[in-house]
């Protein structure tokens, strides 16, 4: 053990201070590398020294220089230096005061304010020379500082410079020696020293292991707890005289499961698939306990493995825990078998307890995740200006629809055809795509179109599992969305996660994104920059009743004052006697009341009235409310009487042309049809389409409206293909 030499203290100028390039505090650092000695007083070698110490801001020694402008040079702590001949000293200790004093004096040289502090201590810095001091000796030095002293390192500098101190000893069967001297002059001991040394030397191996390149400082802890647990030191037969791990296998599989993997999948003719990452298996120091339960159960491992979960691993082992969750279980069964045998004695007092007590355990059950499903902030990409809308189609692949194009899309757009031809299908791409990256909207229609009361992770699982693909060109833009179901491999909570679904849209190649990861019973986690809209849109379906967009889209209409128009046209083509509706809640009842000369005693709720009639007052409110948008109605006819046809179609395409509304419609009624060029209101803005399947491929035949008419006028045209010959 070398004698640590007699100091003395002078004053030296701060020019001939040199920091050092190999202190432990930063030789973590990601930029870092060993300085050789001949190097250390290079100019470029010192500055990036200082930037290490410095940090970004001069955040690293900004506790420092506030210190020294509010107070001076206080000789708190000894600057203490080694010298290297012709004036020049290796700062040993003090490298982050050295640090603050050189920028320091940068600032005075500058003109800067440097507050309280003497610039003459710059020509005399109060220091200690170590004259003839050795490596060994300058590690005590900062041991002494920072493993055993005030301002400790952290734990793998601190190991890092044990092993430094003790490497050389290994050749010179000195090392269980030169132990007990370094814990005797450090004042830690043996068992601190050997904990570090057996965590850095397996460290050592994982950083010439096929892993290496992914190690980081914060994962001393795990290795760490590694070398405590029994099982699994007996696991990779680790040798605690020589810090080694011997079996090469067990140990390279133990380091995959702290690590990130990348795996390849070999296809016919030896083609190789797009490399999968996985996160790594254990990320926290504390999972570590739980893989020495069943580390020498291969069953449990492969689970963890496969399962890419600890905590699955865990569950397969059929640990203590499980047992014990188990017999818990059957205890649990066995004293409400036994109560209900005596459920006779039950008095008040003991029914409210029992009532508490199953409280508790239904909070104990999980239930399914349901989705927050609520509208995000959304902004129009366009604009509230008037807008051109829709001219051209194209559905890559949703449902039914491969590479489907359509074109020379109207104001008002008629789908006709035969059933499973894929009418409802399109007016869903359609409204997809004018939601670009709301990935709500695809949530809502999912749940309404299944008559879902509410949409869980699983339902969602269910029903969304193939990709989505919808283009068109909308305001003369072209314009895509893109809805992909997905496995991501940086999930922190891996147990309870399903699914992620991203959608990916865009305007003129400006692309927007919306990505959520869905869990059995925890909360989704979404994640987007801005959610942005190519324009309002509304899906009117005879199947579907959404409350809450009838109640949005009235209040849009008593907002603009065009409310009148739908309560007028249900007077005049309907009922006269209706003299107004008005939308009410009370005691959390929501409804539409329907002031009547039928009933003059009190108004009626409006759902008393034939379904027809509520249909007709919902789709008309859309209008207002997808002002320069869309509205899509799926089954036009249904529940509306043919005798009203003519009258509302005409209706819906001057409330088009009122508020610049593009109309996509589906029909199974030749009436229903006719009714759009027999109203005799714009017959150039309307175009009609059929649908048909030619092999499992669907395709369409358009007709504009004026030849529609002239068809039906002279031919007695039917667009849903029957009777056309």
């Amino acid at each position: 053990m070398p004698e640590i030499e007699k100091t003395k203290k002078i004053s030296t100028n701060l020019k001939n201070f040199y920091l050092d390039p190999n202190n432990y505090r930063f030789v973590d650092h990601k930029d870092y590398k060993k300085v050789d000695k001949q190097d250390v007083l290079d100019e470029k070698i010192q500055q990036r020294t200082r930037n290490f110490i410095s940090g970004k801001n001069r955040e690293g020694v900004k506790d420092l220089l506030d210190s020294f402008k509010a107070n001076g040079f206080l000789e708190v702590d000894v600057i203490q230096l080694k010298d290297l001949g012709d004036n020049n000293y290796l700062v040993l200790e003090g490298n982050r005061r050295v640090t603050a004093l050189k920028i320091l004096k940068e600032d005075y040289d500058n003109g800067l304010d440097i507050g309280k502090f003497n610039p003459e201590t710059f020509k005399k810095v109060p220091s200690f020379i170590h004259e003839n001091e050795d490596d060994a000796t300058h590690k005590i030095i900062m041991g002494l500082k920072h493993i055993s002293g005030n301002k400790k390192w952290p734990a793998i500098n601190q190991a890092q410079l044990i092993y430094d101190y003790l490497e050389s000893h290994w050749s010179d069967g000195t090392y269980y020696d030169e132990e007990i001297n370094l814990c005797e002059s450090l004042g830690i001991t043996k068992a601190k020293l050997r904990s570090s040394q057996r965590a850095y030397h397996l460290i050592l191996q994982y950083k010439e292991s096929d892993y290496g390149d992914q190690f980081a400082s914060d994962m001393y802890y795990t290795f760490s707890e590694i070398t405590k647990r029994p099982t699994i030191k007996k696991w990779i037969e680790w040798n605690d005289d020589k810090y080694e791990a011997k079996n090469e296998e067990n140990t390279l599989r133990l380091f995959s499961w702290l690590s990130q993997r990348e795996e390849q999948d070999e296809l016919e003719d030896d083609e190789i698939e797009d490399s999968k990452k996985y996160p790594p298996i254990i990320t926290k120091y504390r999972e570590i306990q739980d893989v020495a339960k069943f580390i020498d159960n291969e069953k449990a491992l492969l689970v963890m493995e496969e399962e890419n979960s600890v905590a699955q691993g865990l569950l397969a082992s059929g640990s203590k825990e499980q047992e014990s969750y188990e017999k818990s279980i059957k205890a649990l069964s066995d004293h409400v078998g036994n109560l209900d045998r005596l459920k006779d004695l039950f008095s008040y007092d003991d029914i409210e307890k029992l009532q508490t007590i199953n409280k508790n355990f239904t909070n104990l059950l999980p239930n399914d995740s349901s989705l927050d499903i609520q509208n995000e902030s959304v902004s129009l990409a366009f604009g509230r200006t008037e807008v051109k809308h829709f001219t051209s189609l194209n559905i890559q692949k949703y449902k039914v629809f491969t590479d489907f194009k359509i074109d020379k899309l109207n104001r008002i757009n008629i789908f006709a055809g035969f059933n499973n031809t894929g009418k409802t299908t399109l007016l869903e791409a359609v409204y997809l795509l004018t939601k670009q990256n709301n990935i709500s909207a695809f949530f809502e229609l999912i749940k309404f179109r299944h008559k879902l009361s509410s949409l869980s992770s699983k339902s969602l699982s269910l029903y969304l599992n193939e990709d989505i693909q919808v283009s068109g060109t909308f305001n003369n833009e072209h314009t895509e969305v893109l809805l992909k179901r997905l496995k991501s491999v940086n999930i922190d909570k891996k147990d309870d996660y399903i699914a992620s679904y991203e959608v990916i849209a865009s305007i003129n190649e400006e692309k927007l994104n919306n990505i959520i990861h869905t869990f059995s019973h925890n909360p989704l986690q979404r994640f987007n920059e801005r959610v942005e809209i190519l324009c309002n849109s509304i899906f009117k379906s005879p199947y579907f009743y959404n409350q809450k967009e009838i109640i949005n889209t009235h209040s849009k209409n008593v907002e603009l004052k065009v409310f009148n128009l739908v309560v007028e046209f249900l007077q005049n083509s309907i009922d006269n006697k209706i003299k107004n509706i008005e939308f009410t809640e009370l005691e959390n009842i929501k409804r539409f009341l329907v002031d009547s000369e039928a009933f003059p005693n009190s108004a009626i709720p409006i759902t008393s009235y034939g379904e027809g009639l509520q249909r007709i007052f919902e789709i008309a409110l859309s209008f207002a409310y997808c002002k320069n948008g869309v509205v899509l109605i799926d089954e036009l006819e249904t529940a509306i009487h043919y005798s009203l046809l003519v009258d509302f179609t005409k209706f819906i395409q001057e409330l088009a042309v009122k508020f610049n509304v593009q109309v996509f419609i589906t029909s199974h009624s030749k009436e229903c049809i006719d009714a759009f060029v027999n109203n005799e209101f714009k017959n150039d803005e309307v175009s009609a389409f059929f649908l048909k399947n030619e092999n499992n491929n669907i395709k369409a035949v358009s007709v504009t409206g004026e030849k529609l008419k002239h068809y039906i006028d002279s031919v007695n045209f039917d667009l849903r293909g029957k009777n056309n010959g």
